[in-house]
């Protein structure tokens, strides 16, 4: 995954390549080809003297009587004589009687010149003398330098097209590519972070194991960490799949119309043990007055929960919990005195598998920003004396 813009830069560089010399190919070989092979059948079917074209199925002889788009194009030019003026003179006719009177081109075969801007495509007929007229020969061309000039004019649309499409998809390939990576990387820090969150319970329940059956720990006491430590892990385990079921919009929703403050009063309740540990308060300003939503009780605390566990981490003393209800949104803050968040790593806060501690999985407030947004809030977080995440939810969202 390494180089992954440039890879891709290269990627489309190449494709756009190839997509050029193909076209180059059929403007400048193809179409050539094919409107020589037309011009020859346009100028068969204007020489009545001619025997029947080789490449021109005979089970068409029919067809070959019906005009060829190319016939109106084909010009008859005498050999002997003076070129007399028509419409369709020019110097480049001249040329081309010069060229047939000096070169002796095979009669009945077909030739190409080129002559400035035109491109001949001819064929000299030998008639010869019967009793009414002398000998003589004739050409029969078609010009097809115009068509050609076209082609050399389309050239330069698709290296134009095709430059700024390039440009266009290098610049989106290395953003795209800078995405990937930026995925991959947290990917990475995730699967060693989830690594670690797992080995530890369960290097827990190994040693307490070990423990019971080596009789150092009582069965009682290493039951107590082994449950403790199993918890965790379902927890953990519970959340990646719960993370996992918002992203594919397959979390079934149970919405009921619920008090935020007694949602609030439960999150406190069980994460009470935790903050006693570390000698932490907290203190709730609730308004006194039922604060009511429509929510997924259940999803609405665990997205708490996982704030509040989150300020458990960098709270020194106290951890302040506010509920209100202001402008017809529910608005929530979870504030702590700690050190605060360093404002390079705010924006990345919320991304999943982005963590600021060591050996952190990345997943609690990826998962309570993707609750909030389900309930059609908001969440962010800043700086005040310690960091504060501020919920908001519509009063009536369901």
């Amino acid at each position: 995954m390494k180089n992954i813009k440039r890879k891709i830069t290269l990627s489309v560089l190449g494709t756009m390549l190839v997509v050029f010399a193909s076209l180059l190919a059929v403007v400048n070989i193809f179409i050539p080809q094919y409107l020589t092979a037309e011009a020859k059948k346009a100028i068969l079917s204007e020489d009545d003297s001619s025997e029947p074209f080789p490449y021109i199925d005979t089970a068409d002889e029919q067809d070959n009587k019906d005009e060829h788009f190319l016939t109106p194009s084909v010009r008859y030019l005498e050999i002997e004589g003076e070129l007399s003026p028509s419409d369709h003179s020019s110097k480049a006719e001249y040329l081309l009687k010069n060229h047939c009177l000096n070169e002796k081109p095979a009669a009945d075969e077909f030739h190409t010149l080129r002559i400035g801007g035109s491109r001949f495509v001819f064929r000299i007929t030998q008639v010869e003398a019967d009793k009414y007229e002398n000998a003589f020969s004739y050409i029969l061309y078609v010009d097809v330098g115009a068509v050609m000039q076209y082609a050399t004019y389309l050239n330069a649309v698709f290296f134009a097209v095709l430059a700024v499409l390039t440009v266009l998809i290098c610049l989106f390939g290395r953003k795209l590519g800078g995405y990937v990576e930026t995925a991959h990387e947290s990917q990475k820090w995730f699967f060693q972070n989830i690594s670690h969150e797992l080995k530890t319970p369960i290097m827990a329940v190994q040693g307490c194991a070990e423990g019971i059956h080596t009789g150092v720990l009582e069965p009682v006491e290493a039951s107590g960490i082994i449950l403790e430590e199993n918890e965790r892990m379902s927890s953990l385990i519970e959340e990646l799949l719960t993370l996992s079921k918002l992203e594919a919009g397959q979390l079934k929703e149970d919405f009921h119309t619920s008090d935020v403050r007694e949602l609030l009063y439960d999150c406190m309740r069980s994460t009470e043990n935790i903050a006693k540990q570390k000698n932490i308060h907290f203190i709730p300003h609730f308004d006194n007055s039922p604060v009511l939503v429509g929510c997924d009780e259940i999803q609405l605390r665990r997205a708490f929960t996982n704030i509040i566990t989150n300020a458990l981490r960098y709270a020194k003393e106290q951890i302040i919990i506010e509920c209100r209800q202001k402008n017809g949104k529910t608005v929530v803050h979870i504030r702590d005195d700690g050190e605060g968040i360093e404002p390079e790593l705010l924006p990345h806060i919320f991304d999943r598998f982005f963590s600021t501690r060591k050996g952190g999985a990345g997943i609690g407030l990826a998962l309570a920003k993707e609750i909030v947004s389900l309930h059609k809030g908001t969440i962010k977080a800043e700086n005040d004396s310690g960091a504060v995440f501020e919920i908001s939810l519509p009063v009536k969202n369901r």
